[in-house]
């Protein structure tokens, strides 16, 4: 596997998302946000700094290049119109 920016981005979004996904599930399963005795810095977390993670990594590894290729497109057709 090559480690190249897009191979680690995607792998540390998914790890990150899968921690949220977990985190989810223990509330949802067992229907009591104080099912393990958390500490309030564990729910802190989770909603802070682990979804700042995964909306960063979401925003960096599938959305610019999206928005970088849509501005291409946009500059091309600019150019052959003028």
């Amino acid at each position: 596997m090559a480690k190249n920016w897009n191979t680690i981005l995607r792998w540390v979004h998914l790890t990150f998302g899968m921690m949220i996904s977990i985190y989810f599930a223990r509330i949802t399963f067992t229907g009591n946000v104080d099912a393990w005795d958390a500490d309030p810095w564990v729910t802190m977390l989770v909603g802070q700094a682990i979804m700042a993670i995964v909306f960063w990594t979401g925003v960096i590894k599938w959305q610019l290049p999206r928005i970088k290729k849509w501005n291409r497109n946009r500059k091309k057709k600019a150019a052959v119109n003028n």
